[in-house]
This record gives structure tokens, sequence and C-alpha cells, in this order.
């Protein structure tokens, strides 16, 4: 039975394709139906321990937006571990601290893997991206390469970068009327700066391998997130003809164009004559193991993740500054007196300027923009509590649950920078568990204290929107398990 794309020049042909069309329809419905059912009466674990806790759904119950709000209720109902399960998968979700702790940190050799995905691996990433990789030799290359690049000495190094980067940024929002636009260029051409050693103008943000790689973040996001393509849950719909299957057009389209991208970017790199990362990296003995392609991306995937993880906290900062009044005032005093008027803060005045940081620490805790981190996935059976966790579980840190635990933070829904003063020991879920915790926190950290100290001493942040309390619950679905406020009518006053 041939299930290609129908040929309208033979009308013959029509009547013949639909039936057949038809017939493969209900064949991979009825399959779907007996596969499920399957699953729900015999499971898939090795290990005869009963699951954690958890609700009965299906893929399309889980919601599309918010959903990390959905599984705090559910930790509230049923614990700091719980299980789903969608279709073929098992879904683990850690909603603690120590939980995430004992099995991510303490068991790094187990829980160090990433989730195998019909949408990710065949069609969407096909074994390219470092950070879905899973925990192989290929991996750990990788990380190595990458963390030489982002110690703490070595990001103190990029730190005249910043402040180029910086002052450039105040220099646009005295004119800019689209304050997202003015984050994304400047969070852009840092990170640009250092990858490929090439700043980048707001123009710059049209060209085709900015647009690639933005479109493929989207994309990427949504891979991630539990229930966005079926076809993990369903493995038959992988046998779908490609006319059915606009995913696996859009994850090829992804693929290319990304791969593309990161092809002419990281020769950008080689070509210029300034200092940067790809230039850097490829001269060193281990990156000579490495493919032309797996270098693009070893560099690529540090471009990606820098630029849009600190572009998403500021648009946060914000929101953060029109609805927390009271604090902006309180990190704009200490600015006056620690700074004054006659100079830009620096970054030898961190350590000076200590609720200014903790109003960073408190922005990146209240609202974090990655409120799920990446899912982990369990190398062999395992058990923790009583409960089983088998081979092949997807495991995912709700890093929301833990930065609003009670048992933590005081009025966790409160935004009070002070905590972290009054207590500087406290916990920041951020930037993932384990050994595959994000090495970059260095360098984000004084991309946000710079940017974000520098802003609040030129300028005052007002709205004249009276109603902005309703923006805590508007976030941007298109990107699954990511929070992205709406851009608000804002204004930078001097």
């Amino acid at each position: 039975m041939d299930f290609g794309i129908p040929s309208f020049m033979d009308p013959s042909s029509e009547s013949r394709t639909s039936r057949e069309v038809v017939t493969f329809l209900g064949l991979a419905f009825s399959l779907l139906v007996l596969y499920s059912g399957q699953r729900c009466l015999f499971g898939t674990r090795g290990t005869k321990l009963p699951l954690p806790p958890g609700p009965s759904l299906l893929p399309s119950s889980i919601p599309d937006r918010d959903i990390w709000r959905t599984f705090q209720q559910w930790h509230a109902r049923y614990g700091p571990i719980i299980s789903l399960k969608v279709g073929a998968l098992t879904v683990i979700i850690l909603g603690d601290r120590q939980t995430a702790h004992a099995l991510l940190d303490k068991r790094g050799s187990i829980y160090s893997d990433r989730p195998k995905s019909i949408f990710v691996d065949k069609y969407f990433d096909r074994g390219f991206f470092p950070v879905l990789a899973p925990a192989n030799d290929y991996w750990r290359l990788h990380r190595r390469l990458h963390t030489a690049l982002l110690t703490t000495k070595a990001s103190e190094t990029y730190r005249d970068i910043q402040e180029l980067e910086s002052k450039q940024l105040l220099f646009e929002m005295l004119s800019s009327h689209d304050y997202k636009r003015t984050f994304h260029r400047f969070a852009a051409s840092a990170m640009f700066t250092l990858v490929y050693g090439k700043g980048l103008s707001t123009d710059d943000l049209g060209m085709n391998e900015i647009r690639d790689m933005d479109e493929m973040v989207e994309l990427g996001v949504q891979a991630i997130s539990i229930g966005s393509f079926l076809v993990d849950a369903f493995p038959i719909l992988d046998r779908l003809p490609r006319f059915f299957s606009g995913w696996k057009i859009a994850a090829e389209r992804a693929h290319c164009n990304t791969k593309s991208a990161f092809t002419r970017c990281i020769n950008i790199g080689f070509y210029e004559d300034g200092w940067n990362w790809s230039q850097e990296v490829s001269q060193r003995k281990e990156a000579q193991r490495l493919t032309p392609d797996q270098l693009a991306y070893n560099q690529g995937e540090l471009y990606v993740a820098g630029s849009h993880s600190a572009r998403m906290v500021m648009d946060v900062f914000v929101l953060t500054s029109i609805l927390q009044p009271a604090a902006v005032k309180k990190v704009q005093q200490e600015l006056d007196r620690v700074i004054g008027s006659e100079r830009l803060p620096l970054f030898e005045d961190m350590e000076s300027l200590p609720y200014m940081n903790a109003f960073i620490l408190e922005i990146l805790r209240w609202r974090q923009t990655t409120p799920l981190a990446v899912p982990h996935a369990a190398a062999k059976d395992d058990e923790y509590m009583g409960y089983g966790i088998p081979a092949g579980s997807i495991v995912i840190p709700n890093q929301w649950q833990m930065n609003m635990d009670t048992e933590i933070f005081d009025d966790p829904d409160s935004f009070n920078p002070d905590r972290w003063i009054e207590n500087p020991e406290l916990p920041l879920s951020v930037f993932g568990f384990g050994r595959r915790a994000c090495p970059g926190q260095q360098i984000a950290h004084s991309t946000l204290f710079i940017a974000i100290s520098r802003l609040l001493w030129a300028f005052n942040i007002t709205s004249p929107d009276k109603d902005l309390k309703k923006q805590l619950a508007d976030h941007s679905g298109r990107l699954g398990a990511v929070y992205v406020p709406s851009k608000i009518n804002t204004s930078f006053e001097i």
C-alpha cells in the first residue's frame, strides 16, 4: 500500500488514495487504542515497586500554559515526588530540593541521562545538541569544552565585553520604544561577541542566522515539554505518512536551518580578527575529535543558551520593577549612596551593593523563566522512598515549586529581596541539578548585574497601565515550559 502524496494529475487515483488513507487511519487508531490499553493494564516497568502517586490523565489533559502551577497543585495533594503515565511515557516530577538533591545530585550516575524522544532524536536534533545528548562520551567532551570557557576565573575576563554592551544598552534605551527588542539586541550581541567575535546591531536581529536560531529555540522548548508531541507518548504515530505529520516537516526544517545557521556563524568566528570562543575551542586538542558540524553545535548552543536566558530574565525584571516599586526604590537608594550620579556602576562595586544583588536573586526566584528544568532520564531501575522509578523514566525538577516552598521561604509569593540578605545560604533553584547543572551561572549573574544595576541607576521604569496584576498570569503559552511575560506599555525615564 502506497501512502505517498496522491497524484492529482491522475483523477482515477484520487478515490483509491482516499480509501487507502481512511483505511490506514482506522488501522492506526485501532492500534493506538490497543497499545494504550496494553500500557495502562500491564505497564512498562522492570521494577515491581509501585510508582510514586499521581493523577490519572491523558496527554490532552496536560495544560499547555502554566503547567508548573498544575504540578504545584499535584505536589500539594500527592507529595514531593509524583508520577504521570502519558501513553508509553513514565514521568516523575520532583517537587522539593531534598528529593532533587537525593536523586539528581547524589545519584548522578543514574540520573544524568536525557529522555529518548522520537521527535528530538529522529527529526529535530539528530544527536547534535550537547544539552540533549545522552550521558555518553560525546556529551562529556562537550561538557569539558564548555566548562573550560565558563569557570569563575574565565568569566571575569569577559567583563569588558559585558560593560561595553551595557553602555550601548543604556544609549539605545534613551530612544527605544521597544524594550524587548533592545534587550534582545543586548543579550544577543554580548553572546555573539563572545562566541563569534562580532557585535550585533538592532538591524542584525533580522539576519537569517539569528532568526533561524530564534525559531529553533521556540520549537526546542516545545520539544522538552510534556505532551507537546504525541509521537513520544504513542510511538506508533511515527508511522503516519508525512502529509499527516506536520510536526515531522517542522522539526526537519528547524534542524536544517539550525545546522546551517550554526555553520555560518562559526565560520564568521573563524574569520574575525578579534578573539572569540570559536577560535579558542577549535584549537584545543580535544576538539579535534569533533566533526565540523559537532563543533558548530558546541558553540551555537552556548550562544543560544546565554542570549535567550538573559533576555527573558530582563523581561521579568521590567515586570518586577513596575509591580514592586518599593523594592526598586531601595535599590536606587543604595545605588545613589554607593555610586552617586557621576559614574556608572562597575563590577568592582558588586560587593558594595548587597541589596542590588539580592534584588536580582529575588527576581530569579520569584518569577523564574525556567520553572521546569530540562528533563533528566533514569538510566536504570531505581528506588526512592519505597517507590520504583523505572529505567527510561523522564525525571523533571519542578523548580517553580522548589522556589515557592514554604518550608524554605517565608511567604514565598511576596517579593522580598531582604530574605537573601538575612539568610545568604538560601537555595536558588534556577540552574538545574547534578551533572547537568548549567555551567554558565557565573557569566549569567555578571550579565544581569551589570545590565540591571545600570538600568536602575539611569532610569525610572514606569507604566501608564493601572492594572498590571493580570500580567502575572499572562504567560506565553507558545513556549510551553518557559515563563515569558508579555510586553508591557512601559516608559524608561531619566
